[in-house]
């Protein structure tokens, strides 16, 4: 006698209580980020300062284009632009001889340049410029570079 067992194998899913589940989840993260409250996550004490000038470690020249050519502005200084990048040496040295000659650091020189119109000599004078004033400073002091220099770009 053959007894016939019968295994069939039901291949429906209940999502019910998955559904529950996310849901309660979702309740859960929910409410948790609401309570969390981010200026109590990290208390910092930010720097302030009265002070109205700004770093004395670095200075900036601007190169704009006109229709004589370039002109060099010195620090924001738009009252006294410069023709040639040679001529603002004098105020470069004076500038770190008032500032940077206690700390015999090196100042830093941030150059702005408008985005589509400064070429590339106007550049090559201002790097020109920044490599014989710290040559004529390492014949003074050997070693000692006065200038260092950044090329400054608009942000992305």
């Amino acid at each position: 006698m053959a007894i016939k067992r019968s295994s069939k194998i039901d291949s429906t899913f209940s999502s019910s209580s998955m559904t529950d589940l996310v849901f309660l989840l979702l309740v859960f993260f929910v409410l948790a980020t609401t309570l969390i409250n981010p200026n109590n996550a990290v208390k910092l004490t930010l720097p302030s300062s009265s002070s109205t000038m700004g770093d004395p470690s670095s200075v900036s020249i601007s190169v704009l284009s006109g229709p004589a050519g370039y002109s060099y502005i010195f620090n924001g200084n738009k009252s006294n632009p410069y023709i040639d990048a040679n001529e603002m040496a004098v105020e470069l040295n004076a500038y770190y001889e008032n500032h940077m000659a206690e700390s015999q650091k090196a100042l830093i020189v941030s150059v702005h340049c408008e985005k589509d119109q400064t070429t590339v000599d106007a550049l090559l004078a201002i790097i020109d410029m920044i490599n014989d004033q710290n040559k004529a400073a390492g014949e003074i002091a050997p070693g000692v570079q006065r200038y260092k220099m950044v090329l400054a770009t608009d942000k992305k």
